[in-house]
């Protein structure tokens, strides 16, 4: 399933392996389908459960407006794939869930700020949720909303539209190269080592550091 838009609180979804015509399905507050190339070329729909008229009205406007970039992401995701790259996906597949770390349940410890992973290994790991990129700021209620999908390499995050991916949690990877880059040398800056501990009180103690001598 791929999530290819939002709008009015509603999701526009294509289901990979789906069949043609070309058509996106919406979810949210009732399901519905789009036939993207309906009678003569424009967008149709094709079936409604639940979903208001007031809200179809503009999830078919806007399916309308978007058509060519729906249709982009219809044929990218139908892509042909050949036999031999199906085979070759599903043995590193089997590699995967040999020796790379999954998740088999998750949690959010409100006292301590720290996510804590199972792991299908037996193994639990834990990390501080300040540390990650796409936490940082969240409230405490939404973080301890966590779900375990993807055959358990994810972590979904549903109040704040956030999936983090397990192995890289677990390898101490908790957000983008430059932003990872710029928290290393945050917190290198914010260090201080004995030496310098020592050296601060000495000069405290001498009434701060000697001045420089004046200039010639």
């Amino acid at each position: 399933m791929v999530v290819i838009h939002r709008a009015h609180g509603f999701r526009f979804v294509i289901y990979t392996g789906d069949h043609e015509p070309a058509h996106v399905h919406i979810t949210g507050a009732g399901q519905a389908k789009i036939n993207l190339r309906g009678a003569g070329g424009a967008p149709e729909l094709v079936y409604n459960i639940g979903v208001k008229r007031t809200d179809l009205r503009r999830l078919i406007a806007e399916a309308t407006a978007r058509r060519e970039q729906f249709l982009a992401e219809w044929s990218a995701c139908m892509a042909e794939l050949t036999q031999a790259q199906l085979k070759t996906a599903e043995a590193q597949g089997r590699a995967m869930l040999r020796n790379e770390p999954r998740a088999v349940a998750a949690s959010y410890d409100r006292l301590t700020g720290r996510v804590t992973i199972e792991l299908a290994n037996g193994c639990v790991y834990g990390f501080p949720a300040a540390l990650a990129q796409d936490l940082q700021g969240a409230s405490v209620e939404d973080l301890a909303a966590i779900e375990v999908d993807g055959a358990g390499f994810n972590l979904h995050w549903p109040k704040l539209d956030v999936d983090m991916f397990v192995p890289a949690l677990v390898s101490g990877i908790f957000g983008t190269r430059a932003w990872m880059a710029r928290e290393l040398a945050r917190h290198a800056g914010q260090a201080t080592s004995p030496a310098k501990t020592r050296a601060a009180r000495a000069n405290g103690a001498r009434g701060g550091r000697p001045r420089k001598p004046a200039a010639a």
